[in-house]
């Protein structure tokens, strides 16, 4: 027959056994978590991404139009281009110096 002692060193046991237990489930379950918010990221990402590729070609096709837009009202065609890039170099400038919270 066991003591009072034993029995308690048996629960004391027991009662570690089932904390490491408990914690081991909580870490993998926080892993397996993290996993699956890593890859509805990566998701995001993958779509954020095409659209800021073609939000770029647009940009370009946009520049262009207004460059041939210019020349036919009679702007050298240096000069028509040359604002556009100054424009874009001024936005360029203003959105890096003065950055805005995206979300």
């Amino acid at each position: 027959m066991q003591t009072d002692r034993q029995l308690r060193e048996d629960d004391a046991g027991d009662l570690i056994t089932g904390v490491i237990s408990d914690a081991r489930e909580l870490a993998v379950a926080e892993v397996d978590k993290l996993k699956a918010e890593v890859k509805q990221v990566g998701r995001s990402a993958k779509i954020a991404g095409v659209g800021l590729g073609f939000l770029i070609a647009a940009t370009v096709l946009l520049g262009q139009a207004l460059g041939f837009g210019l020349i036919a009202l009679g702007v050298p065609d240096w000069a028509a281009f040359a604002i556009l890039a100054a424009i874009t170099t001024l936005c360029g400038v203003v959105f890096l110096k003065y950055p805005r919270d995206a979300a």
